[in-house]
């Protein structure tokens, strides 16, 4: 997921209780306690890739806008760069970058559009992800745990079919990745 998404997504829950009309701006801050990764799995092993919040910029204002149950923003665009991503050795690494063909896209985008909150008080995520030059729409739960600071906690997982991307295979295709990869969050952020 993005930094400016996640941004908008600490600061659009800190106003829970206001309703607005017009767009508001905010300053919002994730700060370096926060983690994002990707999990998958191959036929004989799962791996994951921690990104580093050293690629993260350090703070974003998010434009959005509350109506009844919704929260929607304009460009709330968070940007991964994929060499913040380390997968814990320099061959899964190379592979990473190779799926993702980092040297045509070196950025992963994730663009938030709307919050919205259901009828128990779930809150819904929508997203734009942008992988490889290909976007697709994405709908997933997020928890938002508030006190000094607010944490957002969420998992999104998605077929990387969805975005054209053609999996290395090693050892003469006796090793696969499959097909369904998951991110995961846990950010911090300051308001």
């Amino acid at each position: 997921m993005n930094r400016f998404g996640l941004y908008c997504l600490v600061f659009m829950f800190s106003l829970n209780g206001w309703a607005q009309n017009d767009f508001i701006t905010k300053s919002i801050e994730i700060l370096a306690g926060s983690e994002l990764s990707i999990k998958g799995d191959t036929n004989i092993s799962e791996f994951g890739c921690e990104f580093s919040t050293y690629y993260l910029e350090e703070c974003r204002e998010v434009v959005y806008k509350r109506i009844g149950n919704n929260i929607h923003f304009k460009n709330a665009v968070l940007s991964l760069k994929n060499k913040g991503f380390n997968c814990g050795h320099k061959i899964i690494n190379k592979d990473f970058h190779a799926l993702l063909n980092t040297k045509e896209y070196p950025n992963i985008t994730l663009e938030l559009n709307e919050i919205t909150f259901n009828k128990s008080n779930e809150k819904v995520a929508h997203v734009l992800i942008t992988i490889a030059g290909t976007q697709k729409e994405y709908t997933f739960p997020i928890d938002v745990i508030s006190s000094s600071l607010n944490r957002f906690v969420g998992k999104l997982k998605l077929n990387i079919n969805d975005f054209n991307l053609e999996p290395p295979k090693k050892m003469f295709g006796l090793i696969v990745i499959k097909d369904e990869i998951e991110i995961d969050f846990n950010l911090v952020a300051r308001l």
